[in-house]
């Protein structure tokens, strides 16, 4: 049988005509995306096809630390790397301390002014406390004194502090006690100043009342009032508060405890700086320093700016005070040498506590605490606009592979970066000590100012021997606020 073959490439003469060579790029990009959305959707860190390796940064596993420079990554979803050098703090803190991820500055001198200058923008939380304020003292065998108030207490979680500038901290001093009749001194202010932000100031405490019925002082928490005395004001809301957001405090401290009628009648506690009561004790006991605050910004729990315990008269025990307000003194009935009221604690802003009243002598009543200037930082915080390496960890091939692929999703941040000029991609076979640079290209957009490059079939072949395969990316020209290029995911393959 005989005939003609049909009209096709496949000529019975065995003259074959030429197919076009497949082209698999636009798989190969598509794969890798479906493993970025796989990896977002289950949280995924680094993970591994066959002949594949995804990474779509939600931990630092698969990036090369050693090998990395500037390789600052975002602080939340989504995650991404920039150029970024560490932040540089300079100051004069008096202790410099951490906290897990966290990195806390000290001020407690009262001798001289502080400074913070760090040289990137960032949110910091603070703690200002003012100086607590002395207790009144007490006469022999007549009225005791009243305690003093706690220095006012401030604290936020969060305050901008401008790339650059320079703060000034200072720190208020504790008010001195005195013996008699004489009046206390009140604490003084600490404050958080700086050329773009509102100052802080916390209001040092106000004196206790002494033993003849002076009046007491105002200040971040009143004095507390002697025998028949009103204790003095708080900084109440109807003093202009700072209004930074992050502020978790309404007022600076309370009112003083007032004095009990009758010339028995003792000190009571000076208010404490936040959400302090103002306790009176009748009769011979003096009043209870009023409650301070607990705060953790140091990463320990510390008490602040308690109310000074107000003096005794004729009483075995002098009222007690907490959150580093002093005790008052005890009377007449007190063991020898206790008539005095006890310090304020250094460094909380606690007030002295009131003098208690003897038949043997005049008594003293206590020194307030030092207040105390806090704040608390991101340690792990980057100024951006540098230029990047950004090298993965090995993953080893099955077999030697001769060609490399690669996809990475970018972001021009700020600017735009041109590609194998302002940010560059790179595959390696022998763990990144030969790398082969790829033609990156814009294969389409993922929102807005986000571009998938990508480079395909990349001969690795000239490479030395190997299996452990890593990338490299590059960013050059960068810049904070002109040219800031973020990488968000990266995914190579070989075969």
């Amino acid at each position: 049988m005989s005939g003609k073959v049909g009209d096709n490439p496949y000529r019975a003469s065995g003259v074959v005509k030429a197919l076009s060579e497949y082209d698999d790029d636009q798989i190969q990009s598509n794969i890798a995306m479906l493993g970025f959305k796989v990896a977002v959707n289950g949280s995924l860190v680094r993970y591994n096809l066959v002949d594949q390796s995804i990474d779509e940064y939600f931990d630092t596993s698969g990036v090369d630390a050693a090998t990395s420079v500037n390789d600052a990554r975002s602080g939340s979803a989504p995650y991404y790397y920039f150029g970024g050098a560490a932040a540089t703090i300079t100051n004069d803190a008096d202790s410099v301390t951490t906290d897990g991820d966290y990195t806390i500055y000290k001020w407690t001198d009262t001798a001289s002014t502080g400074s913070y200058n760090n040289n990137t923008a960032q949110d910091v939380a603070w703690l200002v406390v003012g100086g607590g304020a002395g207790g009144g003292g007490a006469l022999q065998s007549a009225d005791s004194g009243g305690a003093g108030g706690a220095g006012g207490y401030r604290t936020g979680t969060a305050i901008s502090l401008t790339a650059g500038e320079d703060y000034t901290i200072t720190v208020g001093a504790g008010g001195a006690g005195v013996a008699g009749n004489p009046d206390a001194t009140k604490g003084s202010d600490s404050s958080l100043a700086g050329p773009d932000i509102t100052t802080i100031t916390s209001t040092g405490g106000g004196f206790g009342s002494n033993a003849a019925g002076g009046a007491s002082g105002d200040g971040g928490a009143g004095g507390g009032g002697g025998a028949s005395q009103d204790g003095g004001s708080g900084n109440t809301p109807a003093i202009t508060q700072y209004t930074a957001a992050g502020e978790t405090t309404s007022v600076q401290g309370y009112d003083g405890g007032d004095g009990t009628g009758g010339p028995s009648a003792c000190g009571a506690g000076g208010a404490a700086g936040a959400g302090g009561s103002n306790s009176v004790q009748s009769g011979v006991g003096g009043g209870l320093g009023g409650t301070g605050s607990n705060n953790d910004i140091t990463g320990e729990t510390v008490g602040y700016a308690g109310g000074g315990g107000g003096g005794a008269f004729n009483a075995d025990t002098g009222m007690t005070a907490t959150h580093g307000g002093g005790k008052g003194g005890r009377g007449n009935n007190g063991p020898s040498g206790q008539s005095g009221g006890t310090n304020g604690t250094a460094n909380t802003g606690g007030g002295g506590g009131g003098a208690g009243s003897t038949s043997a002598s005049s008594s003293t009543g206590g020194t307030g605490g030092s207040g105390v200037v806090i704040l608390r930082r991101l340690t792990s915080s980057f100024v951006s606009g540098s230029d990047m390496t950004l090298q993965s960890t090995d993953v080893t091939a099955t077999a030697q592979p001769d060609y490399g692929e690669f996809v990475t999703l970018m972001e021009d941040g700020e600017g735009t970066a041109t590609l194998d000029t302002d940010i560059k991609g790179y595959i390696s076979r022998d763990s990144g000590t030969t790398f082969t640079q790829g033609n990156l290209v814009n294969e389409g957009s993922w929102g807005t100012n986000k571009k998938i490059l990508a480079f395909h079939d990349l001969d690795i072949s000239g490479q030395p021997a190997g299996t452990s395969m890593c990338y490299k990316i590059t960013t050059h020209n960068q810049s904070a606020g002109s040219k800031e290029t973020n990488i968000y995911a990266t995914s190579i393959g070989w075969r």
